[in-house]
């Protein structure tokens, strides 16, 4: 049991909520925007990520420091909520064409929740398994990889119609 409860929940809850604030105040920015705060924001988890692999790697066997790992946890919990939490969705309901929208939103939240699922269902057994540094290492190599192809393939949609956007895809 690791005795923080409702008061963690409870600061856990505003923290997440200041930060997604933060990603709504700088969306429509002229210098952030949605690829800026996407890119950003998954920099910083998967560096996060990495840091608790590195963080459980070094203590071996023995208890690593809490307050390492939380500030991990905390800094991964803040990026997420800048970046791919609500951008995420936002740019999915901009880059499909309006015939094909609507299936491709419910591909990408089934996508979402299925891996979600996945990563609920998985993680106490892989943790068992594996332990936890490769366990944060293989979340960490997981979000490189998404990092990869934000940069690759997500297009900037702030201050464009969805005609623009659209025609910017073709583009490409």
């Amino acid at each position: 049991k690791a005795g923080l409860g409702f008061e963690a929940a409870v600061g856990v809850g505003i923290f997440k909520t200041i930060m997604t604030l933060v990603s709504v105040a700088l969306v429509e920015d002229p210098k952030w925007g949605r690829r800026p705060l996407l890119l950003t924001g998954t920099a910083g988890m998967t560096a996060s990520l990495a840091a608790l692999s590195a963080i459980f790697a070094q203590a071996g066997g023995d208890d690593p420091s809490s307050t390492a790992v939380l500030a991990c946890v905390v800094a991964f919990v803040g990026f997420y909520q800048i970046g791919f939490g609500p951008v995420t969705w936002l740019v999915l309901s901009e880059i499909f064409p309006l015939k094909v929208r609507s299936t491709a939103l419910s591909i990408g939240t089934l996508s979402n929740f299925a891996s979600n699922f996945l990563v609920s269902a998985l993680f106490e057994f892989e943790r068992e398994k594996v332990g936890e540094a490769a366990l944060f290492a293989q979340f960490a190599v997981i979000a490189l990889f998404a990092l990869a192809f934000e940069n690759a393939k997500v297009p900037e949609t702030r201050g464009l119609s969805l005609e623009e956007i659209e025609a910017k895809l073709k583009e490409d």
